[in-house]
């Protein structure tokens, strides 16, 4: 295992900090390079809520694999644009004589985001500490055709961006309103008139549904605003799957299948009945999913001799026999509706993230209850 996988489960660490999202947008706004943007957060992680730090150019290069002179550049470009600024000594740092930073807030927009991050997104987790995720995006990156300098760049922008949309407590992840989601359809096979309905859970109202992965959409807006320095469309477009596929191949975000009551892409009154599956291995050690115990229970019915689990006795979607098919539960007369929803990987342990987490697993315990108690009978 390379260390770049080296993630037992996703990070939630109490400790966090925080940047505008118009500071970012000003940033690249007055030419700032990847290396300038990674700079900036190393030093916003360093100064916390006190707004100014003494992390400097070391800092800089053992967090995003910069060699010590881009990094002085960095620090350099940063303070001739006005993004921070040097302060005397501090007191508590006389004797050290280190030079203290401030970060200069971004008057670049009146109500400015502001976006939590997880210390762990520059200081790495675990082994991965001595490969932090900014450096992975300096030296693992797949460059495009457009260079490795954009493409460091776009996965940046679109990953901060990402964040200013990712609502753990309200859609367990990225909010499909606003960002990226995957499409799930019905399947063909196995499928009643209605080309969705499998076959009812007995003695429930609910049935078994069946359903494929289609393709990821990303609404125009989001991609616009995240590379708004890209003129072209067509090349805007390219660019953000460029960069949408880099953070998911270096795994900074992954994808749920949830069931919802409705569309929540489109209806704003739609709720989270239950998340299905979390397509990561590492983030299934932490987060809760159902799709094992529907599929125990549809097995329990028709096929007990079933042998889809892998020794440890966990669904395998790679070899069920639906070749990657997931099958759900909803009451048949309300229905359910499927989507992939993206979660970023390392997320800021807020008060939200923690309901969010909290209400997604009490919602799996409910099911889980319900499910078990209808085999069972």
């Amino acid at each position: 295992m390379d260390q770049q996988e080296d993630l037992p489960k996703p990070s939630t660490g109490k400790e966090f900090f925080t940047v505008t999202l118009s500071s970012v947008n000003d940033l690249v706004q007055q030419g700032a390079s990847a290396n300038e943007l990674a700079a900036y957060l190393v030093l916003a992680r360093g100064a916390g809520k006190r707004m100014k730090t003494s992390w400097g150019i070391n800092a800089i290069a053992n967090h995003t694999g910069q060699t010590y002179h881009r990094a002085s550049e960095s620090i350099g470009w940063l303070a001739e644009h006005g993004f921070i600024g040097k302060l005397n000594f501090d007191t508590n740092q006389v004797k050290t004589k280190k030079p203290v930073w401030q970060i200069t807030p971004s008057e670049a927009a009146l109500t400015p985001i502001e976006i939590a991050l997880a210390n762990a997104l520059v200081d790495g987790i675990g082994a991965g500490k001595s490969n932090p995720p900014l450096e992975r995006i300096d030296t693992q990156i797949e460059m495009g055709k457009h260079g490795l300098g954009a493409a460091r760049l776009d996965a940046l922008m679109v990953l901060l961006h990402l964040y200013s949309h990712q609502l753990m407590a309200d859609y367990g992840g990225i909010n499909p309103q606003s960002g990226i989601y995957k499409h799930w359809e019905a399947a063909e096979r196995q499928c009643d008139a209605d080309g969705s309905e499998i076959f009812n859970l007995d003695g429930t109202n609910a049935a078994f549904y069946e359903i494929k992965g289609e393709q990821n959409v990303v609404y125009l807006k989001f991609a616009k605003a995240a590379l708004f320095y890209v003129i072209d469309d067509a090349e805007r477009n390219e660019r953000f799957w460029s960069a949408f596929y880099n953070l998911k191949t270096l795994k900074f975000l992954y994808e749920t299948t949830q069931i919802w009551s409705a569309d929540p892409s489109k209806d704003k009154k739609a709720h989270p009945l239950y998340t299905l599956y979390v397509h990561d291995q590492h983030a299934r050690a932490s987060d809760p999913y159902l799709a094992n115990v529907v599929n125990r229970a549809m097995i329990n019915q028709i096929d007990p001799d079933y042998h889809g689990f892998n020794s440890d006795g966990e669904y395998e979607p790679e070899i069920d026999l639906l070749n990657g098919q997931f099958r759900y539960i909803a009451n048949k007369k309300t229905g359910g509706f499927p989507i992939g929803i993206y979660r970023l990987r390392f997320r800021a342990h807020t008060k939200d993230t923690g309901k969010g987490m909290a209400a997604e697993q009490k919602r799996v315990d409910d099911w889980t209850r319900l499910i078990n108690d209808c085999v069972s009978h």
